[in-house]
């Protein structure tokens, strides 16, 4: 079954597909499907009992690798433009993530990408500029499937397996390490399904528990359960990267996700939907904005913004991050605003 499978897979004309990569991804497969079919039906009965507790005990989330911690400038982009980006090198940069998350991606499309991260990674680019930049990349939503020849595997598991199967060692060998971003997280279960996964990931790649980091994508409308998603991924969470689809400053609720973040130690990056169509005034006072309110980077899918932004950020943020600048006083704010507040 399994080389039929890798022969319908190669249609695809991937090299990524390997007989050795397929039964990567056939474990990864047998070990959670069950698991995230069950995902979307589960309730937890003891929920406030739960999130009492992961808000009134302490913990942090535990610290980064040196190349994730100054985040400052990060470029976004579909894994389809890789090309064009990578090939630039972006001066400037901190760290760019690839997004396969676009429901109009195909699997082939994906693989494409994948091929070019690989190329990109062989050419030996940590070696060819002097503070070459982190990559991560946004898996597809974990409720989308691929069909490959009968066996239907979770897109975000073949995303990420063949990833860290071709990868690992490249990145770690050169002080990185495979980074994750999760996308539109809701509910702490999904957290804990992640962790899960990672946790599984590192045994198979004999990585140290805590070397893959994945941070929050999450917008306004998902943060009542922040401080939940952060505890079940606190030995893995590379921080929230925040997503606000309006341009209206920085509101309340952007606030108390700067004071559950960096209460936790963990950075809070923010991107802006829309700022890529505004003038380059209105872009100039709202990075300047999200620098002083203590945000610890500006995350852009135009690279034309990064040298402006880089200037915003190294004026106002002389340090790395600012998750020492705590924000206490918006850290009741949601529940005094009864949960209605969104960004």
């Amino acid at each position: 079954m399994l080389d039929e499978v890798i022969e319908s897979a190669n249609v695809h004309g991937s090299s990524l597909l390997t007989q050795e990569a397929m039964v990567f991804l056939e474990k990864l497969h047998r070990r959670f499907h069950q698991d995230l079919q069950q995902l979307g039906e589960h309730q937890t009965n003891n929920r406030q009992l739960m999130e009492a507790h992961k808000r009134n005990t302490n913990w942090e989330v535990k610290p980064v690798r040196k190349d994730l911690q100054d985040r400052r400038i990060v470029l976004k982009n579909s894994a389809t433009n890789l090309e064009t980006v990578l090939d630039s090198r972006q001066p400037g940069t901190n760290l760019f993530i690839a997004d396969y998350s676009y429901e109009s991606l195909s699997l082939k499309d994906r693989l494409n990408a994948q091929e070019r991260v690989k190329m990109f990674l062989q050419q030996n680019y940590f070696h060819t500029v002097p503070k070459p930049m982190a990559i991560m990349i946004t898996p597809s939503d974990w409720r989308k499937s691929d069909d490959l020849n009968g066996l239907c595997l979770s897109a975000c598991l073949v995303d990420v397996g063949l990833y860290l199967f071709h990868h690992t060692e490249t990145l770690v060998r050169n002080g990185s390490a495979p980074y994750l971003c999760l996308k539109g997280l809701a509910t702490y279960e999904e957290a804990r399904w992640w962790n899960s996964v990672i946790s599984y990931l590192e045994r198979e790649t004999n990585l140290k528990e805590g070397t893959i980091k994945a941070s929050i994508s999450i917008s306004g409308e998902n943060v009542h359960h922040l401080e939940e998603m952060l505890y079940e991924l606190r030995d893995h969470c590379a921080g929230i990267h925040l997503v606000a689809e309006e341009d209206r400053g920085i509101t309340d609720v952007e606030r108390y996700v700067i004071s559950i973040g960096h209460k936790r130690k963990t950075h809070v990056i923010r991107e802006d939907l829309a700022s890529d169509r505004n003038t380059n005034a209105a872009q100039f006072e709202q990075g300047t904005r999200e620098a002083v309110e203590g945000f610890d980077g500006k995350c852009v899918t135009d690279p034309n913004l990064i040298k402006m932004m880089k200037g915003i950020w190294n004026h106002y943020m002389p340090e790395p991050n600012q998750i020492w600048k705590k924000r206490q006083e918006y850290l009741s704010l949601l529940h005094r605003s009864n949960q209605s507040t969104v960004v």
